[in-house]
């Protein structure tokens, strides 16, 4: 676990807002795969927080026939039946504070695509 700065817009408060630094907990990578690949193991939903953090984990879908809704383009929709398949996806962060997501997006049995957004960080300790 590490220690960053980064730098957020307060709410506006009488049509101002102002800036504000502030430390936050920035949990080893390390971790958060060691977290991330139990879940893709178990294969199950997850949302809850871990380490502060908001942590999603959503596992493949994969469906031969699936009903879904395609724009008909006339401003509505036809049902039409597909193969479906979403890959397996895991999240933690926030948007623009920082943020890590995984996604399988070779198959489930493949090493997942990574992406680190850490660029509002300041400085770590």
């Amino acid at each position: 676990m590490s220690t960053a700065l980064v730098t957020l817009e307060t709410h506006p408060r009488q049509g101002q807002s102002r800036s504000v630094t502030v430390p936050i907990l920035i949990p080893d990578l390390d971790e958060v795969l060691a977290l991330a690949a139990r879940l893709h193991a178990e294969g199950n939903p997850y949302s809850g927080r871990e380490w502060g953090w908001q942590v999603t984990y959503e596992p493949e879908i994969r469906e031969s026939a699936a009903e879904v809704q395609i724009p008909d383009g006339k401003g509505g929709f036809t049902k039409q039946t597909m193969p479906l398949w979403s890959p397996a996806s895991f999240t933690i962060g926030e948007n623009e504070v920082w943020f890590f997501s995984l996604l399988w997006e070779n198959g489930a049995d493949q090493k997942p695509v990574e992406f680190l957004d850490d660029g509002s960080l300041l400085g770590t300790d």
